[in-house]
Parts: structure tokens; C-alpha cells; sequence
């Protein structure tokens, strides 16, 4: 089945944006422009936002329209499709995809888990900041643009964050602000740095003590090094699932996928929940209110449970554990946590 959708592009480290067509077979997608094909056939590595699709070779197409739950439904990932695989439930298939996850997070748990402290604490900070300058480099040509929070205050702030960090023992990475339609209210810490903090959540924190607070969070991920030894963990438990489980056999490949995103999304999870309280120690010792990080995590919470329903918005206000494949404890989940500290 072929779709054909109308939005706008860009290429590959490109700012510029460009009209055209994406059209979709096969779970791959070709770009078309005044009626001639830009790429053809190129795999879709993510859709973000039911509107913003991320192919392969670097591109990125931003539909007019948001996917419908059929178009969704034709261009889900690997992660989805296996999901879907495991819904249409069969004894012999709930077997065999048990004995892959519970092999990929074994050879997880007892391979990678004792050898990635040992290679995040050799890996060359140098290179490990030009990993993150690189990343940047790269997203603020498509996701970010230029911030409209005045040059007055994002000097304060700054000025702030350097005092914290000096208080605490270390130097302050780049603080730098952006406007981001893609990824909204939210603060991105780089391996080795920068720190991004978008205009929308600039807008919803409003206060600069809820805002310091955040990027004390974002702090603790860098000096504890979170995304470099994800990024190791990652790749490291993707190449011997490769090796062990590797076959053109689509079972294996889809469960094998869901197996690393479910250890990565864990691992994810502990990592937010030790920055969090990392950063109620910076505050601190910086002699600043450590309430003012649970207030900016409830703000943020009700921020983005206020698209729910009134009924929706107060289970998901209450809601204290987080999906299997998620990424972030829940919102009361921290609030629990950071109320007993």
C-alpha cells in the first residue's frame, strides 16, 4: 500500500526548508519536490509528533497534517510492529519471544553492566564533548532556532548556572536557549555538554529559581557522564544481541529490538531519578531553595497532563509508575520522591 502525504523538508544538515510530497511504501519513504524524487525508498528511523519524520539519511519531512491512526499504524517502527506482533498472542510465539528478551537482558546485565563503568571512566572527555558539539551542531539546523527569551535575562540566568556549578566544584558547560516548535518545554543536556533550555519551558517555569533548578538536573547528567554511558550501553548490548541473536528472521530482530529499548528505557529512568536528586544536593550547597526543583517537576507535570480530560488530567497527575518503555519516571512518581528528600 503507497500513501502519499504534503508537508515540507529538509535535507540532511540543512536549515532550509523546502515544499514537497513524502510518499510511503513498505515502511520506507521516498521525497518528492516539484515532481522529481529527492530520495527514494530511504527507511524511516522515527516519527515524532504524529507530524515530524525523521528518515534515515538524515532527512526530516514535517507533514501539513497529522498522521491519522491508520497512516500510523502503516508506518510503525520496529518497536511498534513488534508490539503488534506480541498482541496477536499465540502460546509458542509468547515462548519464544520470552527466551529472546530474557537472553538480550541477561547477556545485558552481567556482560555490558560491569565493563561500561570501566570504559566511560577512559573515555577521553575531548571526545566526549565533540560527540556533543557534534550533536548539537547537527539538531540546530532542523529542531532548534533562534530563542526569543531576552538577551538580558539569558545572561542572569547564565550567570547564575556558572555561580552554581562553581559552588559545586566543576565548570559550567554552555547554556544556550532556543525556540523549538519540535520538541516544546523542555532542557537537553549534551554529552559533555551543552545545556539547551527551550523558550517554552523558559515560558511555563517563569520564575529563574524554577529554572536554575533544571539545569542543576542537567548538571548531574554531565558531571555523572549519563549519556556517554547510555550511548556505550546502547551500542554494546545491540552488537551482542547482533551477535547472539542475529538472524534475517524477522521474530528475532523485533524481539531483540524491544529487549535493548527496554533495558535502555530502565536504565534511562534510573539515570533521571539519580539527576533529580543530584540536583536537590547542588541547590544545596549553593544555599538555594531545594523545593524550587519539585515545584518546576510539578509545573512541568501539569503542564503536559493539561491536554488530557478532567478526568484523564487527575489520573495522570497520580499516575506513579512509569511504562515499560518509558524513558522518564512519571511526573508523581518524582514528586513522591523528591517530597522526602
Amino acid at each position: 500500500m503507497t500513501v502519499r502525504l504534503t508537508g515540507q523538508f529538509f535535507e540532511a544538515l540543512s536549515s532550509k526548508k523546502v515544499a514537497g510530497d513524502i510518499e510511503f511504501s513498505n515502511r520506507t519513504a521516498s521525497i518528492i519536490a516539484n515532481g522529481v524524487k529527492v530520495c527514494s525508498k530511504v527507511a524511516i528511523a522515527s516519527i515524532q509528533s504524529k507530524k515530524d519524520i525523521y528518515l534515515e539519511n538524515g532527512f526530516l519531512f514535517s507533514l501539513a497534517e497529522p498522521l491519522t491512526p491508520q497512516q500510523e499504524k502503516l508506518l510503525s517502527s520496529k518497536m511498534n510492529r513488534g508490539i503488534a506482533w506480541l498482541e496477536n498472542f499465540s502460546l509458542p510465539k509468547m515462548i519464544i519471544l520470552s527466551l529472546i528478551l530474557i537472553s538480550v537482558l541477561v547477556i545485558f546485565r552481567y556482560t555490558l553492566t560491569a565493563i561500561t563503568p570501566l570504559a566511560v571512566s577512559i573515555f577521553p572527555q575531548k571526545w566526549e564533548k565533540a560527540i556533543g558539539r557534534n550533536t548539537y551542531e547537527t539538531l540546530s539546523k532542523t529542531v532548534f532556532s533562534k530563542t526569543l527569551v531576552p538577551s538580558v535575562r539569558v545572561a542572569l540566568i547564565r550567570a547564575k548556572a556558572e555561580q552554581l556549578a562553581s559552588i559545586n566544584g566543576f565548570k559550567s558547560p554552555k547554556i544556550l536557549f532556543h525556540k523549538s516548535d519540535l520538541i516544546g518545554a523542555n532542557a537537553l543536556a549534551f554529552p559533555g555538554g551543552p545545556v539547551i533550555l527551550t523558550d517554552d519551558l523558559v515560558s511555563i517555569l517563569k520564575e529563574d529559581d524554577l529554572i536554575l533548578a533544571v539545569i542543576a538536573h542537567e548538571f548531574a547528567h554531565i558531571q555523572k557522564r549519563h549519556s556517554l554511558e547510555q550511548i556505550i550501553e546502547v551500542i554494546g548490548v545491540a552488537a551482542i544481541a547482533s551477535v547472539f541473536l542475529g538472524s534475517d528472521e524477522t521474530l528475532i530482530e523485533e524481539a531483540s529490538f524491544i529487549g535493548i529499548n527496554m533495558w535502555a528505557s530502565k536504565k534511562s529512568r534510573e539515570f533521571e531519578k539519580e539527576a533529580d536528586l543530584i540536583a536537590l544536593q547542588y541547590l544545596e550547597k549553593a544555599n538555594l531553595d531545594k523545593n524550587s526543583f519539585r515545584l518546576a517537576i510539578e509545573k512541568l507535570t501539569r503542564y503536559f497532563c493539561a491536554s488530557e480530560s478532567k478526568q484523564s488530567i487527575k489520573n495522570c497527575l497520580e499516575k506513579t509508575e512509569s511504562g515499560w518503555l518509558s524513558s522518564h519516571p512519571t511526573g508523581a512518581e518524582r514528586l513522591n520522591y523528591l517530597s522526602v528528600q
